[in-house]
């Protein structure tokens, strides 16, 4: 419905009465005056025609049409009249005037009211012109006994008629004038009225239209707006209403601001506080990371070594206990520096098309020997499809799952990994009837050392970095993460991947196939090995498992010492620590690169997990190893190199 201001209303409330009012009263009067005009015409017409039937009695009754015509003329003097006719008894013409009062009159048919003789009779009307018809009747005089005329009680027979023509043309213009008077008096009202409505409505409508714009300015935040006078008693009222509101808000705001300003403060002051607090439990993390990694490096390469000269079964099985543990603790550290890297943003998918049936019945049948030992019933229920994928992160993210699920999943439970197809994608599910998941927690796992049921951070659950490993893989790969779980209920983990549906798909991403390890010798015979590291006990521990694999290994705590001693000397792989004495690892490369012809294989290791050395390495394209090392890795990073040396 559409809406109208308050000008147009107030001027439609002020016009329309008076309009309808108006036309009532105009149409009346106007009626009432043109009745009048009618009546008084036709008895103006009655009067000159019962005068000419009564002065034409004689000249009748004699037959003498000079005086009659003369009659006739006096009548036809008069005001409108149009035509006079006399006619007698017979209804033959004696005499006329005007336009239908010559001789060649044709009698009109008379339609008579009445039956009396002496009845005035209107022949015809019309919007131009009345015609009247009146009887001429003889008066007969009765003389009684004392000589005394009477007119008799029974008119005689008449002597003929007479018919007048009444023109109404100075009527109608009469009428027309007046009608044109009274319309302009109607629109000359209505003009002053709608005048006096719209400077009584703007007296309103000026005030609230201030208003309303003041209100605006107001919710705009310029609360420093104040309304005039309105010269209206109520809008005056409200009006001191709005300027004591706004005056309200702009001490309120003011006082808020002081507030929020001090709480910014604050804030600011608890963020410089929470960030220097992060920075140096950062800090911390880096130094006991790379603390931890050196001791755990080189009772690693010393275990390696170890090996190599154990004779006996029960040797070896007790070493095998001490690789076992210190595996253990790699894998927590490695953890971390998985998360590292994701943080750092240097992993790179590699997506290609992956039969998710392989992969899942490959990964349940790694975690069958687990799931047996807790007496667990693990299945898979997967369909044969190709995703779109990279299948080591993927493997990851399944892997983290199902090693949870199994981990939280009590004896006699029940784990299943199940893929279904939804629309274009494939829902990858990893569901248990573990312990659950509190809604109120949901989002809280997905943190990096969060564990619910950990309380006492027993190893054998983990650290609590796989779920936020896999959300990050997720986000990385732009895979849907979901959970649906509740206490008691179990728990369901949901990726969802997109399916390929052509094999031009997987023929635009080829997948990578890694070159074919070359054979490996059981020694690296007369391998000039260069090891770096400012940590004495690694040095020891490196230098002695290189030289049990055969090389000729040479040590040095710095960068100065090392160009001082083997500037001039050749290497076939140089094995340096990152972060040293007088500069880092990066220095020394870019030193044996500017001066060696042929630079030597280079490999770093590090126990800092830093992103921002994650990514200078990344950038300058070298091999980066993290504390602990194994020594199968090491031994299979640097066959890969010589290798690709050769080649």
């Amino acid at each position: 419905m559409k809406q109208h201001g308050i000008e147009r209303q107030t001027l439609a409330v002020a016009i329309i009465p008076i309009l309808i009012l108006a036309l009532l009263l105009e149409g009346f009067f106007t009626y009432t005056r043109f009745s009048d005009q009618d009546r008084a015409l036709f008895e103006r017409a009655k009067l000159v025609v019962r005068q000419l039937a009564s002065a034409s009695e004689y000249p009748v009754f004699s037959g003498n049409h000079a005086l009659l015509q003369q009659q006739v003329d006096i009548a036809f003097s008069q005001q409108d009249v149009n035509s006079v006719i006399v006619l007698d008894a017979e209804e033959r013409f004696l005499a006329g005037a005007g336009s239908g009062g010559g001789k060649q009159y044709g009698q009109p048919r008379l339609e008579k009211m009445s039956s009396a003789a002496s009845d005035l009779i209107a022949v015809q009307e019309d919007r131009k012109a009345l015609w009247l018809y009146h009887p001429i009747v003889a008066t007969e005089i009765k003389l009684d006994e004392l000589g005394v005329g009477n007119i008799a009680d029974t008119p005689n027979k008449p002597l003929g008629s007479v018919i007048i023509e009444i023109s109404k043309d100075r009527l109608n213009r009469e009428k027309v004038e007046m009608l044109g008077f009274n319309l302009f008096l109607l629109l000359f009202v209505l003009l002053t009225t709608m005048l006096i409505a719209m400077r009584v409505s703007r007296r309103i409508t000026l005030p609230v239209m201030e208003m309303n714009n003041a209100i605006r300015r107001i919710g705009e935040g310029h609360l420093d707006t104040r309304i005039g006078g309105a010269h209206v008693q109520e809008l005056d009222a409200l009006a001191s209403g709005i300027n004591d509101m706004a005056h309200q808000l702009e001490q309120e705001r003011g006082n808020l601001q002081q507030r929020i300003e001090e709480a910014t403060q604050e804030l600011r002051k608890k963020k410089e506080e929470a960030e220097k607090a992060n920075f140096d439990k950062s800090r911390f993390l880096a130094a006991a990371s790379h603390d931890l990694r050196q001791p755990m490096h080189a009772l690693g390469l010393f275990i390696g070594e170890l090996h190599s000269r154990l004779d006996s079964p029960e040797q070896h099985k007790i070493a095998n206990k001490v690789e076992e543990s210190v595996e253990a603790m790699s894998s927590l550290l490695d953890s971390l520096l998985d998360i590292s890297k994701l943080d750092a943003g240097i992993v790179v998918p590699q997506i290609q098309g992956i039969d998710i049936d392989i992969m899942a019945r490959r990964l349940v049948q790694d975690f069958l020997p687990v799931a047996q030992r807790k007496h667990i019933s693990l299945h898979v229920r997967c369909v044969n499809a190709m995703v779109l994928s990279d299948p080591v992160l993927l493997e990851r993210i399944l892997l983290n799952l199902l090693s949870n699920a199994i981990r939280y999943t009590p004896q006699n439970g029940t784990v299943l990994l199940t893929c279904r197809r939804r629309g274009e994608d494939m829902r990858i599910e990893v569901r248990d009837s573990g312990i659950g998941i509190p809604a109120e927690e949901q989002q809280n796992i997905f943190r990096e050392f969060v564990q619910l049921a950990n309380s006492a951070r027993d190893r054998s659950k983990g650290i609590g970095l796989g779920l936020a490993i896999v959300e990050r893989l997720s986000r990385l790969l732009r895979h849907p993460l979901s959970l649906r779980s509740a206490p008691g209920c179990g728990s369901t983990f949901a990726v969802t991947v997109p399916r390929m549906f052509d094999v031009d798909d997987l023929l635009a991403e080829p997948a990578h196939v890694p070159v074919a390890a070359m054979p490996k010798p059981d020694r690296l015979d007369k391998l000039k090995v260069l090891v770096v590291d400012d940590d004495m006990l690694v040095r020891t521990s490196t230098a002695g498992i290189l030289e049990s694999w055969g090389c000729d290994v040479s040590v040095g705590e710095g960068l100065e010492e090392v160009w001082q001693k083997y500037s001039e000397s050749h290497f076939d792989l140089v094995l340096c620590d990152y972060r040293l004495p007088d500069g880092d690892g990066l220095q020394l490369a870019d030193r044996i690169r500017e001066h060696c012809s042929t630079p030597p294989a280079f490999i770093l290791v590090s126990g800092d997990t830093a992103p921002e050395i994650l990514q200078a390495v990344n950038e300058r394209g070298h091999h980066l190893l993290h504390k602990p090392v194994r020594p199968a890795k090491l031994r299979s990073l640097i066959f890969f190199l010589l290798k690709k040396r050769s080649e």
